[in-house]
């Protein structure tokens, strides 16, 4: 397995597809295996340390939706740390109908200025103490995808909380609802300065792969348009992996070879998440055949169920450096973050079966 793949890497909904999903019945049980897949690894997560601390700072974003229960919201924070750990730490404050709080780290790129976005969660729960948050040991595992409309800003967000495993959540099952997006003051600035980032490049190895030779079966199959193109995509699995794993093949418009990426699967009722974080796999002399340690792909697919399968949003973003070895200072902007990554498939909606 890949270095990235082995410290925790992707989180993915399996879904079991094909002759087997044939109904809307079908999609409570996605998954051809027994029980539902396993949540496996927190990257930030050492049981023989005490609770870190994770301290908000400016507020960059902040983010409101309406459910059937009443209005959400959704703030996107930097840090208060000068380049905090040696991660690129950003966090996530929802709040939902009831007035619940949640808070999470959050790692990812802005992208094409500010203009999108795509952000993973990949790590513990934190709890307030005092002006800060004590950040647990518990695997949550979600993403944030943000794009500009006609409308404005807008952002599809969902976090796969470890404590919640089986509660359905106040959408499950409903289409994925927007959240309306503001910039906080000062959060938009674009000025770039490279002492403001911190980066430990991957390492570029270039080992064989046999992630494509080694799947046996199409899970799911995934097509979203842009002005650029169609985008296609395809979960593989394989009878000898775990239940959790699979293997995202993408071929994106204008490129002659697909990328694949590895990813893990998860479940949730009414809701499933393909979650991405890994290197990419190319083509040397076969099929997907070389394991590229250059560039770390973070993002994956948010899904519900359809009336023909599955509807929802992707967005994939990669860099030369891996979020957890990227920080920023506290003074760095907007320009500064969106400095380190590149687009792999903007935040696209996705017809699934």
């Amino acid at each position: 397995m890949s270095g990235v793949f082995r410290s925790g890497m992707a989180a993915l909904v399996a879904l079991a597809w094909g002759t087997a999903c044939s109904s809307p019945g079908d999609h409570h049980h996605p998954f051809a295996q027994d029980g539902p897949p396993a949540i496996t690894g927190n990257p930030a997560a050492d049981p023989t340390l005490p609770p870190r601390l994770g301290r908000p700072g400016r507020l960059l974003l902040g983010c409101s939706t309406r459910t059937a229960r009443g209005p959400e919201t959704a703030e996107l924070y930097a840090s208060a740390l000068d380049f905090d750990e040696g991660r690129q730490s950003f966090f996530l404050k929802r709040l939902d109908s009831a007035g619940r709080e949640s808070f999470y780290p959050l790692h990812g790129h802005f992208l094409d200025g500010g203009r999108s976005g795509v952000f993973m969660v990949h790590d513990g729960k934190g709890v307030k103490d005092g002006d800060a948050y004590r950040i647990d040991q518990s695997v949550n595992m979600g993403v944030l995808f943000l794009r500009t409309a006609d409308s404005g800003l807008r952002a599809i967000l969902d976090v796969f909380a470890e404590e919640n495993g089986g509660v359905p959540g106040e959408g499950a099952g409903r289409p994925l609802g927007e959240y309306s997006c503001r910039w906080a003051e000062e959060g938009r600035r674009l000025s770039s300065q490279r002492e403001h980032v911190r980066a430990q490049p991957n390492s570029g190895a270039t080992p064989p792969s046999h992630w494509y030779r080694e799947s046996d079966r199409t899970v799911l199959a995934c097509l979203g348009s842009s002005t650029d193109g169609t985008y296609r995509f395809e979960l593989r699995g394989s009878k000898i992996w775990p239940g959790h794993v699979g293997f995202l093949v993408v071929r994106t418009p204008g490129m002659d070879q697909p990328v694949g990426y590895n990813v893990h699967m998860l479940e949730a009722p009414g809701r499933l998440l393909i979650h991405a974080h890994s290197f990419p796999h190319r083509s040397r002399t076969m099929m997907l055949d070389t394991l590229e340690e250059t560039e770390t792909v973070i993002g994956g697919l948010l899904l519900v169920p359809s009336e023909t399968g599955y509807t929802g949003w992707i967005g994939l973003a990669g860099s030369s450096a891996d979020p957890y070895n990227l920080s920023f200072s506290r003074d760095a902007t907007v320009g500064d973050y969106a400095a380190q990554g590149r687009i792999v498939v903007p935040p696209l909606p996705v017809v699934c079966q």
